[in-house]
């Protein structure tokens, strides 16, 4: 059964007032969201724990499967002290209510456990065909046209009149400033008017301190070999880090190559594990969400996107080098048609372009 859409979902405070109601008659909440959370997703769990205990006094805990690899990450749980378990550990009996934050149900890089309800989806990613849920949750917010979950997540708080602590206001704060660069990409009227709210109560020192960490040598070493990968055609740079530690790294490999002058779009890709994990980034305006589907056409897997950014992974059947360069070839040759560059020789970033 597939999730309603945006439009079923009342707008504004009631949206809040009917989040309030259901968790008013639930006990224990507990928020889960996609594999190796990113600042949106954890911005939005801390800052749905923080209404479903101002609005309705319901106590709850986050779990997380994977782990906080970026050094942003890292330093956004540590500076605010995000209060997270494993969810391998975690006894599900405790719990009367589940909600998945920045993902949805059927989603590739989500694990719900088996025989578990989910009551609450809040998420701004657009859904891929087969990202459907057999039984509809009690609450879904799925608006793709806003540029961040945490900002959907913090208009609650905004609606219901309720003031967040200054941790729950920093992390939703940076989940919304990341998501959106800055309020440079995917920028709705909301979230300029939810970032506005949160400045009135989150710490920008604290903020400053997590967006921008100290580095390891390690990064540096990963990101030069990433850039030697880098092949240049008519307006896309497309990038296959091969074997790397997460999927953060092709996220934030797809991010900095995006800001090369006259590039309009970016496919970057690496495989982590047994997945190949695929970031797009376009120019203002332009469709990831498009690109990524044309890029994974015939592949099994799962993607989602919104505007400008959109996410995938493919599972491999294994992971030797052979088959890795089969998809890579495969995936190139899919998105150059859909940029209508098939042909085309590539240059790279070796290479004296004066």
């Amino acid at each position: 059964m597939n999730l309603p859409s945006a439009k079923t979902v009342r707008p504004g405070a009631d949206r809040a007032e009917e989040l309030r109601q259901l968790l008013r008659k639930r006990q224990r909440l507990l928020v889960l969201t996609h594999n190796n959370p990113d600042p949106d997703s954890l911005g939005g769990a801390v800052g749905l724990q923080e209404f479903a205990r101002l609005a309705a006094g319901c106590e709850s805990q986050l779990a997380i499967t994977g782990k906080i690899l970026r050094a942003e990450n890292q330093a956004m749980v540590r500076e605010l002290k995000i209060d997270m378990g494993r969810l391998d550990t975690i006894k599900l009996s405790d719990f009367d209510c589940i909600a998945l934050v920045d993902t949805q149900p059927g989603f590739g890089h989500t694990f719900v456990p088996a025989g578990s309800a989910v009551d609450i989806v809040v998420d701004h990613h657009e859904r891929a065909g087969d990202a459907s849920a057999e039984v509809e949750p009690p609450f879904v917010d799925v608006r793709p046209e806003i540029g961040a979950t945490s900002t959907i997540v913090a208009s609650y708080l905004m609606h219901a009149g309720l003031a967040p602590s200054s941790p729950a206001a920093t992390a939703l704060a940076y989940g919304l400033r990341t998501d959106t660069a800055d309020l440079s990409r995917n920028v709705s009227d909301l979230d300029i008017k939810v970032f506005e709210f949160l400045s009135l109560h989150m710490d920008r020192t604290e903020l400053a301190s997590i967006a921008n960490p100290r580095l390891p040598a390690a990064y540096f070493r990963t990101l030069k070999d990433a850039l030697g990968k880098a092949r240049l055609y008519d307006g896309i740079t497309l990038c296959s880090l091969g074997r790397t530690t997460s999927a953060e790294m092709v996220a934030e490999v797809a991010d900095l190559l995006l800001r090369m002058e006259g590039v309009r779009a970016v496919f970057c890709g690496g495989l982590v594990g047994q997945s190949y994990c695929v970031s797009v980034r376009t120019e203002v305006g332009g469709d990831a969400w498009r690109l990524i589907r044309a890029g994974m056409e015939g592949e099994e897997g799962s993607c989602g996107g919104h505007g400008s950014v959109a996410g995938g992974s493919i599972t491999l059947e294994s992971a030797d080098s052979r088959t890795l360069r089969r998809l890579e070839r495969r995936l190139e040759r899919n998105i150059l048609k859909a940029m209508g560059v098939s042909g085309a020789s590539a240059a790279t970033l070796g290479e004296d372009d004066d």
